[in-house]
């Protein structure tokens, strides 16, 4: 890496309607990018997000939606995972 190149961390927020969950993906823009990068829910397996040609990403966090999404944030309408 030269001294002219610099890593920029980046956020992507998704928001999952349906198990009323927030993740927080991130990435750091600058890496060698991957063919396709994508992140899947933890509990069920939905993909959360997905890009071609983009840098590796990681969900870091997740909470809990206390209010119904914004439509600020990109939202999932899936989860197979069934609360008891």
């Amino acid at each position: 890496m030269s001294k002219t190149e610099k890593f920029e961390y980046r956020k992507i927020e998704v928001d999952n309607a349906i198990c009323r969950r927030r993740f927080h993906i991130a990435f750091e823009d600058g890496q060698k990018p991957e063919a396709l990068a994508a992140v899947d829910c933890p509990h069920c397996g939905v993909r959360l997000w997905e890009a071609e040609n983009h840098p590796p990403v990681m969900l870091v966090r997740e909470e809990n939606l206390v209010k119904s999404p914004d439509g600020s944030n990109p939202l999932v309408y899936e989860c197979k995972f069934a609360l008891k």
